[in-house]
């Protein structure tokens, strides 16, 4: 595989995860600690025990506003060094049940290369078509 493909694959288990409502599948893949970047600051997660906690309280959120899962149209990959990459995610689209969208993001996610695997490193979550302005 090469890395392009090798974190498309990572972002593709991510969302059947995150779909899955997996708490343990999403949390094993990422590094420890993990930095989140949103609209409500900056979260600095120092293991996964603290992601966990982390994504339940994102869930128990979602799911009170009907969520149902989230779609991505489209992934590209960069290489930044032999170790890391940025994947972004465009109109990554959070669904209700009734298939109306709760939102429209897009997302960066930096990728680093530990002990032979990808992982996801720091999240961002950023307004739609920001990297074409």
């Amino acid at each position: 595989m090469t890395v392009h493909s090798d974190i498309k694959d990572l972002i593709r288990r991510y969302l059947q995860a995150w779909n899955e409502r997996d708490f343990p599948g999403m949390v094993a893949l990422f590094t420890e600690p993990a930095t989140y970047v949103i609209p409500g600051g900056t979260l600095h997660l120092p293991d996964h025990a603290a992601l966990n906690a982390k994504l339940k309280e994102q869930f128990a959120a979602l799911e009170a506003d009907d969520f149902s899962h989230t779609e991505i149209r489209d992934v590209t990959v960069q290489n930044c060094t032999d170790t890391s990459a940025m994947a972004r995610l465009h109109d990554v689209v959070r669904l209700r049940a009734d298939g109306t969208a709760l939102d429209v993001i897009d997302a960066v996610y930096i990728c680093i290369l530990q002990e032979g695997r990808w992982k996801l490193s720091i999240a961002m979550a950023c307004t739609p078509g920001w990297n074409l302005r």
